[in-house]
């Protein structure tokens, strides 16, 4: 038996080592980076290089619509080669240059999409913003974006933020403020007339639509969209907040991103 033994145990011991010598496979890349010659491809390697992020502007309509459970029922169009800077410039200044690096390592889609418009055929999407739990569409990269007034730019931009923190929010990349929960309504009660005596801020997601998910990314929409004068002169009103609880619950949101990543989501609304 020992004559046996000895060459068995020196199979194994080979074999040990040929394993302990195995190398991990290259992780495999799902787009190519650079997609052509913008102006934009190197802040768009620069951004897959830092958070793994794919920035497109030529893609396919798998890479918009499949959610994994379903698809978006609307399409996105590629972006127009000379407004690709233009997109993706307002992404980053007024969006990702405005959080923490902590909170975007946290919180940035797998990919976002430069899109000239977002739509059914020619009917351009009110918003011109989608999300699916890898993506975020920004379907401004055509001249559109630079024919809009200051006013309608910061709604552009509320809209942005809201969209990106939708789409985290479906991920759980981050928790609701227990505080915010802690002050939400019964949803079934609430309608037009008062919503915003039950401190909702939310337009058009009454009844079986609206939920704490959409109750509060209408707080970022608001928050990111409106300075601090504009809500003293309108939503802070007491004939308006009767009881206030909209400047409650916006102070809740703000204090708490701030303590929990340094996100100041109110300087955001004080911007130009």
């Amino acid at each position: 038996m020992k004559s046996y033994f000895i060459p068995v145990l020196a199979l194994v011991l080979m074999a040990c080592k040929k394993e302990a010598a195995l190398t991990a496979s290259p992780v495999e890349k799902f787009y190519t980076l650079p997609q052509g010659n913008a102006p934009a491809d190197k802040d768009i390697l620069d951004i897959h290089g830092k958070f793994g992020t794919y920035i497109l502007y030529r893609f396919s309509q798998d890479d918009y619509a499949y959610n994994y459970y379903n698809e978006l029922k609307d399409s996105a169009f590629n972006a127009n080669p000379a407004y690709i800077d233009t997109a993706l410039g307002f992404f980053r200044h007024q969006l990702m240059d405005q959080y923490p690096e902590k909170f975007l390592r946290k919180t940035m889609p797998f990919k976002v999409l430069l899109a000239a418009y977002i739509g059914a055929g020619s009917a351009r999407s009110a918003t011109g913003f989608a999300t699916t739990q890898s993506m975020l569409a920004i379907g401004w990269a055509d001249s559109t974006l630079l024919q809009k007034t200051p006013a309608e730019l910061r709604k552009i931009r509320s809209q942005m933020h809201r969209f990106y923190w939708e789409r985290a929010y479906r991920t759980e990349s981050f928790v609701l403020p227990p505080a915010f929960l802690a002050t939400a309504p019964d949803y079934q009660k609430i309608n037009v007339d008062n919503r915003y005596s039950e401190g909702v801020v939310a337009d058009g997601y009454y009844s079986l639509n609206l939920n704490e998910g959409q109750d509060f990314v209408a707080y970022i929409e608001l928050i990111t969209g409106k300075t601090t004068a504009e809500l003293e002169a309108g939503l802070f009103q007491p004939s308006i907040d009767t009881k206030g609880l909209i400047r409650k619950r916006y102070q809740i949101i703000v204090d708490y991103y701030k303590q929990e990543f340094g996100v100041d989501l109110q300087a955001i609304g004080q911007l130009p």
